[in-house]
């Protein structure tokens, strides 16, 4: 099977309905959570934010983060054509990306790239200096729309090749690799 997109869903794999926490799989492999998911201006704006990962995700040695933000930008504008914007609020250390100034610089470009307005950088509250919480509003339009698959596939892209649902011991050529290290040192 080849990796197409995450899955999103309602507590319990139920389909996902606005005001609901989400849960982001691949395949069967949970990858977080998001809860809540609160719903405000008549229901025309969701707000992303409490993202808890898996262990599964925190163990990666890439950012998942990212490619599960835009997962759900694109879940929603397909299946909830009501809301017109979601407002976000990325808080979560994520060290891979490297020092504060680093994640927020990139969280930033990720989200001028898919045309995300009123995008703001400010200190992170009650945390270490040097730490950021990036917000801002992904409004849907055709233009955000269309940047926004753009990106998509290139992160679809990057994940295709290796799913997290694929193990170290899974991938080709390591379990030869392994049996070569291990039959020289039994000779």
């Amino acid at each position: 099977m080849t990796f197409k997109k995450l899955r999103i869903t309602g507590p319990g794999a139920a389909p996902y309905q606005l005001g609901q926490p989400m849960h982001v799989y691949d395949a069967n492999v949970l990858l977080g959570t998001l809860d809540p998911v609160p719903v405000s201006n008549g229901g025309t704006e969701i707000h992303i934010e409490h993202f808890q990962p898996t262990r599964v995700v925190r163990d990666e040695q890439r950012h998942v983060g990212r490619l599960v933000f835009l997962e759900i930008c694109a879940f929603v504008s397909e299946h909830f054509h009501q809301v017109q914007a979601i407002s976000f609020a990325f808080t979560r250390d994520v060290s891979i990306l490297g020092g504060g100034v680093q994640q927020a610089a990139a969280r930033i470009e990720t989200m001028d790239r898919i045309g995300a307005i009123n995008v703001q950088i400010r200190p992170k509250a009650d945390a270490l200096p040097g730490q950021f919480v990036v917000t801002g509003v992904w409004a849907y339009s055709e233009s955000s729309m269309a940047a926004l698959r753009v990106v998509l596939e290139e992160q679809r892209a990057l994940y295709r090749d290796r799913p997290m649902a694929i193990g170290v011991a899974d991938k080709p050529g390591v379990r030869a690799a392994l049996r070569r290290l291990i039959s020289r040192r039994s000779g």
